[in-house]
């Protein structure tokens, strides 16, 4: 038998093992070795939360004092024009939150690192992008950062203002009147030892309860909706495009909660079960979006132009 030559022998050893050869590794082996970290397997959480969980977190997270508002968006809008765009907010709302965890899942990839913060995903992503924006990474960060801390911020002050008012309703009509701020400064003091949990598994007991009671005053409301219903003929289906920007700005308050969001995601067990088709964002999501669009219908159906900012504030004060 011929033996085999150099070149033969080379060749046969490189088509058996292809890191034997001294040529650069192709795309889908560079993407295959990328790929091996899995941050998931890696992450690891003092008290980490279970899909039902996260669920009824993300549900108290989101639903709150907005839906109370969705009455007066649907008037801004019209009932078929207000079902359509809150469908389409949520939809966009959903895919965001989606392409960023997937973002952040992707940094940490880059990094070798089980977990990373919104901030620090933006600082990557600019690191890891062209080379004319990667001094901008440490900037980048700290917006982040500022806008987060703002906006939450904001969120909990309307939050306050919002059932301070309500309390004040109640007061100025059992007690007398009192000036709105000493209820704001009751419900900080109320709600202090409540922010000072910081982990989101010793609030669930809290997020459950939380949710029964909402629900059960949504009850009591729909008692108000439902009685006296005038023909729905007499609303509107459709208002003019100038008055739907209105309505944006309340149903995305309504309907939002990206910080809350990320941070269920990132104290699940199983965080690889929030996202997909049937994962627990899109359950959440879905529940809360019929929860709005039911009371903006029937609180616009029941009071039609004269609705409040607040939907309770229709109540008359006799019945409180």
């Amino acid at each position: 038998m011929e033996p085999k030559k150099p070149d033969q022998a080379q060749a046969q050893k490189s088509d058996l093992d292809p890191l034997a050869s001294n040529e650069p590794l192709g795309v889908v082996q560079s993407m295959t070795s990328f790929y091996r970290y899995d941050p998931y397997a890696k992450r690891t959480v003092e008290n980490p939360l279970t899909n039902c969980d996260a669920f009824v977190s993300l549900l108290k997270c989101v639903i709150g004092t907005g839906i109370l508002a969705m009455p007066l968006a649907f008037r801004c809008s019209g009932i078929v024009i207000g079902v359509l765009m809150s469908a389409l907010l949520m939809v966009l709302l959903t895919y965001c939150i989606h392409l960023l965890i997937s973002s952040m899942t992707e940094c940490c990839r880059r990094r070798q690192v089980p977990q990373v913060s919104m901030p620090e995903a933006v600082r990557i992503a600019y690191e890891e992008g062209p080379r004319w924006v990667q001094c901008l990474g440490p900037a980048a960060g700290i917006m982040t950062s500022c806008v987060l801390v703002i906006g939450q911020f904001l969120l909990c002050s309307v939050y306050l203002v919002f059932v301070a008012k309500n309390y004040k309703e109640i007061g100025d009509y059992h007690i007398g009147k009192v000036n709105e701020g000493y209820y704001v400064l009751g419900l900080c003091l109320l709600l202090l030892p409540l922010f000072l949990i910081r982990q989101l598994k010793y609030l669930v007991p809290l997020n459950i309860l939380s949710n029964i009671l909402l629900y059960a005053g949504f009850i009591l409301i729909m008692y108000y909706l439902f009685s006296g219903l005038p023909s729905i003929k007499e609303r509107e289906l459709v208002k003019p495009p100038i008055e739907w920007i209105e309505f944006f700005g309340i149903a995305a308050f309504s309907l939002t909660a990206v910080g809350s969001m990320l941070v269920v995601e990132a104290n699940m067990a199983h965080p690889q079960n929030y996202l997909g088709l049937f994962g627990v964002l899109n359950l959440a999501v879905l529940f809360i979006l019929f929860s709005n669009l039911f009371f903006g219908i029937m609180g616009y159906w029941r009071f039609g132009e004269s609705v409040q900012a607040s939907v309770t504030l229709n109540i008359p004060q006799c019945e409180m």
